[in-house]
């Protein structure tokens, strides 16, 4: 295979560490650079934000970064939805135009929808789009939940605003990398199944190592991670707070709670602080220390779709989970009962009552948890994907 030249463009930076979309733009870079010539073009948000990306210059790959402005909106006769304003720039797309026209790129490769604005259409280059989540049918949930009428209506109109954008969009390009089956099979009902590829997202075994297991201290100590500027990670702390939380406490008076992740403070702290024994980490540096020092993860998400890093490091850690199976979605099978799963508030409570009460059970299903991880979620595993995504012949 000949050397390739990528142009990759990024909706924020691609840093290990920053977030589970940051993570595995971050490896997705690190894999392709290894046999082609990778450039990056990168919104930041802050000034300081550049400072994270010299790491990938390391690597070879070319940097560029533009500070994101929302633009007003300028499409008031072909609705557009919200987050195309929210990542419209003028100076991003002149940073493209530039950068393709100063040397020859076999692809382009977009990191997230909201970039899909920014590929040319007009070049003869290969086009590749990363879904991280199918946001119509984050749109879809949110109608289908509302019972107000006026707000139903609503959500309806932003819904069918969002499919029409994103399948038209999504059909403009040659291959879309998925990151679960069911996301695939959702967007397969509007693009052709033929340029859909599942491709999961991994994790960094090595470095997310289990290390020490929590002592007896900590026993009773169950963990939610998330950036919560994310709704649905925001959802997930509200339902366990007020419809779990309680129910565990009636069995195991001292358990706690613990919330780690960026903008914790968009947090209602009416809500936060409502119950005793939550605990607000916010960002932590090494989020490995807030896994080894926690005895359950739970995942209580009820919306959005793709797959969830945290799940994916907590199983690297070794750490029983209890989620919801919507959380759990993108996960091969679980016979082998890697994680617990429930799917209503009582049925979650029970389930991390019992392990909170068995750390043998709960050691025994991280053990297995840490082995599935090893043998099919290691970034070692699944780069060969991102590779064949920029690769493989064009149908």
């Amino acid at each position: 295979m000949s050397v390739l030249n990528i142009l990759v463009l990024t909706a924020h930076p691609p840093v290990a560490g920053s977030s589970g979309g940051g993570a595995r733009m971050y490896y997705n870079l690190k894999i392709l650079a290894s046999k082609h010539r990778v450039s990056l073009i990168s919104f930041v948000e802050r000034e300081a934000e550049r400072q994270t990306l010299t790491g990938l210059e390391s690597l070879g790959i070319e940097v560029q970064t533009v500070l994101r402005r929302a633009e007003p909106p300028r499409h008031l006769w072909l609705p557009k939805p919200h987050e195309f304003d929210e990542y419209a720039s003028k100076e991003f797309r002149a940073r493209v135009r530039q950068t393709l026209a100063a040397a020859h790129f076999d692809a382009v490769q977009a990191e997230y929808f909201q970039m899909a604005q920014h590929v040319p259409l007009d070049l003869p280059l290969l086009r590749v789009l990363t879904e991280h989540e199918i946001i119509f049918s984050n749109f879809r949930s949110a109608f289908e939940s509302e019972e107000r009428l006026f707000r139903k209506c609503v959500k309806g109109y932003d819904w069918l605003v969002q499919l029409n954008y994103e399948a038209r969009v999504c059909r403009n390009f040659h291959r879309i990398a998925c990151m679960t089956d069911e996301d695939r099979a959702i967007l397969a009902r509007f693009v052709a199944p033929s340029r859909l590829l599942t491709i999961p997202i991994g994790v960094d075994s090595t470095y997310f190592d289990p290390g020490q297991t929590p002592g007896e201290e900590l026993a009773r100590r169950m963990l939610f991670v998330g950036n919560f500027r994310h709704p649905p990670n925001v959802q997930a702390v509200y339902f366990f707070i007020r419809q779990i939380f309680p129910l565990i406490r009636r069995e195991i008076p001292d358990a706690e709670f613990c919330i780690a992740g960026a903008n914790a403070q968009l947090l209602d702290e009416s809500i936060v602080r409502s119950a005793e024994g939550v605990q607000m980490s916010g960002y932590v540096p090494d989020i490995r220390s807030c896994y080894r020092s926690a005895a359950l993860f739970v995942a209580p998400i009820l919306a959005g779709t793709g797959m969830r890093v945290k799940l994916l490091e907590a199983l690297s850690m070794a750490r029983a989970v209890v989620a919801t199976p919507l959380a759990a979605q993108g996960f091969q099978s679980n016979q082998d009962r890697v994680m617990e799963t429930a799917a209503s508030a009582e049925a979650f409570a029970q389930i991390a009552v019992e392990l909170l009460r068995n750390p043998e059970l709960r050691g025994d299903i991280g053990a297995k948890a840490r082995r599935m991880i090893q043998k099919r979620y290691d970034w070692n595993v699944i780069g060969s994907q991102f590779l064949d995504l920029v690769e493989a012949p064009r149908a």
